[in-house]
């Protein structure tokens, strides 16, 4: 937050917003956290998350710095010469070779289980291509290029795998914006979501959710939109004009949204807000019935077994009520009687999206809820 040359670097809560601490370090680059977030990289220095005692502040000068994922101990970054690993332990510089010409990296990152690299280029040779590469990352050979596309103006600046690495996407600056997706192992497959994020404003971004969605921005000062992807059912479920992102995140813990917004405020001044949205209550605001079905307020929160269910309001003293996956098999049914505030259903549940379904005498209504844990 401020200016580089005398910014702060706060934790805020996930949830709430709320300040958690100030962490007494001066940002460089970007500040990069370890996938098991025990250790925090800042200005070339690894930094033990909970004592913020300094482990290492000799980390050498590199692009796109990032832990090895799953191990917190080894550092990958973009060197002049190509990829290079720096070991914290004993400072050991290993240096991996990579295409280079007259390329220009623009994009680099690790996928969460450790097992890819995903590199963007732009090739000044090549009439303006940009270049998307798949490499191992353990030994840094590649597996396959998988685009090579005129750059008509868009540079690749964002990159993201899924959380078990199924797919990895990238958005992209300049030009026409288009957030591209694609799968990891064969069968390969890309998608492109250009119809899905408009209007265009210059930028597209993709962020997962999970191993089913996306979120995809199209994002500028003037105009930005968010959408939600279900990659099973190729298929937009969610569009809003007031949460866009350049760097969307999910936090699996609360199943949140982070995103970041831009606007111009009416002083002409760039304002800058973040926003945590939950991804279950997006879900559930999907209906697929009429708005005026009086079973409209339903709040579904699956633990443990347990599915939790209130706003019911039924003038009935019993219920229909089945529960099938997103591809319509039927996974519970049971007809309710004696409606309370809450009701508790035991079943067990995979994780994935789901349809509730409840029948009250001549009214119906279903909406989706996610089971993630």
């Amino acid at each position: 937050i401020g200016d580089r040359n005398k910014a702060d670097v706060i934790e805020l809560n996930g949830l709430t917003g709320e300040l958690v601490r100030r962490i007494p370090f001066t940002p460089s680059e970007d500040i990069i956290v370890s996938s098991d977030g025990l250790r925090i990289m800042i200005s070339h220095k690894v930094i033990d998350y909970e004592s913020l005692e300094i482990i290492n502040d000799n980390v050498p000068t590199g692009l796109y710095a990032q832990f090895l994922n799953p191990r917190n101990d080894v550092i990958v970054m973009k060197m002049s010469m190509g990829i290079v690993t720096f070991n914290i332990n004993d400072n050991k510089i290993t240096e991996y070779s990579i295409p280079t010409n007259q390329n220009s990296t623009t994009a680099m990152k690790v996928s969460n289980d450790g097992r890819f690299i995903a590199i963007a280029q732009r090739d000044f040779e090549d009439d303006y291509h940009t270049h998307f590469y798949l490499y191992d990352a353990q030994t840094m050979k590649l597996i396959r290029e998988l685009e090579d596309v005129p750059a008509e103006g868009r540079t690749i600046e964002f990159i993201q795998f899924s959380e078990n690495a199924k797919y990895v996407g990238y958005g992209n600056n300049g030009g026409s914006p288009k957030a591209t997706l694609f799968t990891c192992e064969t069968p390969y497959k890309k998608w492109e979501f250009n119809d899905v994020i408009t209007p265009f404003s210059g930028k597209s971004y993709v962020g997962f959710i999970n191993e089913s969605h996306l979120f995809l921005s199209s994002y500028g000062i003037n105009s930005s939109v968010g959408a939600i992807y279900d990659i099973d059912n190729e298929k937009e479920i969610f569009k809003s004009e007031l949460y866009s992102s350049r760097t969307p995140q999910f936090n699996k813990i609360h199943n949140s949204i982070i995103t970041d917004y831009y606007y111009l405020s009416s002083a002409n001044q760039i304002i800058r807000q973040l926003f945590s949205l939950d991804f279950n209550k997006i879900l559930n605001s999907v209906s697929v019935d009429e708005p005026n079905d009086p079973i409209q307020k339903i709040i579904t929160e699956y633990r443990k077994g347990i599915l939790k269910i209130s706003g019911i309001e039924s003038i009935l003293p019993t219920i229909n009520l089945t529960i099938s996956d997103i591809k319509g098999n039927l996974v519970y049914q049971n007809r309710i009687n004696h409606i309370k505030d809450i009701i508790e259903i035991p079943v067990q549940l995979q994780n994935g999206v789901y349809l509730l379904h409840i029948q009250d005498r001549n009214k119906s209504h279903t909406t989706k809820f996610l089971v993630l844990e």
